[in-house]
């Protein structure tokens, strides 16, 4: 969760070239997940959304059903540890459909070692000359994790506050 000390800042836009390689690669129903002002995909979501069209969302526990989409983009804040890495990544995998495509941005390849998503190009991209660069990989979900993918619901379930027995999401 985030804590209090979280300070979140001004979302920027990317570039029109990184916008363009993005829409190259959408197909289908898509997800942007920590979209900023960037709303490229079918569904748009961001922790602190600037624009009525993106909806609020935490990119640890993202609230949707497991196998819903078939394009994810996510270029996840920067400034998070090493530790919390990991469920971003997760998560946008889950959300993936099985032969779905997930388009990351960061300056870290994340991995999957249940081996759910296999990498398939990464890009390094730099807006101008001196400034940091960041590696766009892309990679295609290969297998379901039913074993997360129930832990997970199970969370979001428990969180919504629902009483009784738990429904399918």
């Amino acid at each position: 969760q985030l804590t209090k000390n979280t300070m979140l800042q001004k979302c920027w836009v990317w570039p029109s070239t990184v916008v363009d390689f993005v829409k190259d690669r959408l197909n289908g129903y898509s997800l942007n997940v920590c979209a900023g002002n960037n709303p490229l995909c079918s569904v748009n979501l961001d922790l602190d959304p600037q624009d009525r069209s993106i909806i609020k969302g935490d990119m640890r526990a993202l609230p949707f059903k497991s196998n819903s989409f078939e394009t994810v983009v996510s270029d996840p804040p920067w400034k998070i540890g090493y530790y919390e890495r990991f469920r971003p990544f997760f998560e946008c995998v889950r959300v993936c459909k099985v032969g779905g495509i997930i388009i990351y941005n960061a300056y870290w390849i994340p991995m999957t070692p249940s081996g759910d998503a296999e990498l398939l190009e990464t890009w390094v991209r730099q807006d101008n000359n001196f400034s940091n660069s960041s590696i766009i990989s892309v990679f295609k979900k290969v297998a379901d994790n039913p074993e997360y993918n129930s832990k997970i619901e199970k969370e979001l379930y428990e969180a919504s506050g629902r009483k009784g027995p738990k429904v399918s999401m």
